[in-house]
C-alpha cells in the first residue's frame, strides 16, 4: 500500500484505496491512487487482476483480512509502508 509517510497518513490514503479494492471498482482504484497521490506498489498487476478475474472468472467479493503499516512491527511511526491482506473470490 502506501510508502514512507506518517503512519496516520498513510492508514487515511490505504482506507480509500482499500474501499475501491473492497469493492471492486478497477476505475476508482485508479482514480484514488492518482488523486491522493497513494504510492502503493504494485497498483498495476492489483488493477489488472481486479480487471482480469472479474472479467473471467465472475468475481463477486474481495474481503479485507488484516491490515497493518510498518509502525505496528516497527514503531517508528514518522515513515510507514501499509500492507493489506486482500483476497479475492
Amino acid at each position: 500500500m502506501n510508502h514512507f509517510e506518517p503512519d496516520h497518513l498513510t492508514r487515511i490514503k490505504d482506507q480509500k484505496a482499500i474501499v475501491k479494492i473492497l469493492a471492486l471498482h478497477v476505475r476508482g482504484l485508479y482514480q484514488v491512487l492518482k488523486v491522493e497521490s497513494i504510492s502503493m506498489c504494485g497498483y498495476g498487476p492489483t488493477i489488472a487482476m481486479l480487471h482480469g478475474t472479474e472479467a473471467t472468472l465472475g468475481t463477486n467479493q474481495a474481503e479485507l483480512i488484516k491490515y497493518v503499516t510498518s509502525a505496528d512491527v516497527g514503531g517508528d511511526k514518522n515513515k510507514v509502508v501499509g500492507y493489506a491482506g486482500i483476497p479475492i473470490q
